[in-house]
């Protein structure tokens, strides 16, 4: 499966999140992980009756045994990050993106895409990370119908 890829500029944004580091032996069953993540965030943000702004969403950054992982919800910029979660302040960039439709198994073609294309763009990723999906279907849904956004910042043009 080839993605398409273009370049989007995205604009600063506040998360509520819980962190975790991953093992790259535990990759397999980072699912699990992100679940509990998500549903500790939306505990916290609903007994302080804070709305989320978008879907779920995860950031990574890579480390030399795995990923550290941000997972939770985006809240209103001015937002007080309830008590157990941490604010995680997005900044704004440029960055390659694509969609990905089907079972998370397979996003790493995503992810090879992206450098590809961005390569062949005469554009690099940014390999230190972080890099973040976005998760616009239900937990539950088909495998083969779960779209995930993904996102990559690019290094500055010289």
């Amino acid at each position: 499966m080839t993605h398409l890829v273009d370049i989007v500029t995205v604009p600063e944004a506040v998360a509520a999140v819980v962190r975790f580091h991953v093992a790259a032996e535990e990759l397999p069953h980072i699912g699990e992980r992100m679940g509990e993540a998500f549903g500790a965030v939306m505990a916290q943000l609903g007994a302080a009756q804070l709305t989320p702004v978008g879907p779920a969403f995860s950031s990574y950054r890579p480390v030399a045994d795995g990923f550290d992982v941000a997972a939770g919800f985006r809240v209103p910029p001015a937002s007080t990050v309830p008590p157990g979660l941490e604010r995680l302040e997005l900044e704004g960039s440029e960055t390659a993106h694509t969609t990905h439709v089907g079972p998370y198994e397979t996003l790493s073609s995503a992810y090879d895409d992206l450098v590809a294309q961005a390569g062949a763009a005469g554009r690099s990723v940014r390999t230190g990370g972080p890099m973040w999906e976005e998760y616009w279907s239900a937990p539950d849904a088909p495998a083969d119908e779960r779209r995930t956004e993904i996102y990559w910042p690019l290094e500055p043009l010289a």
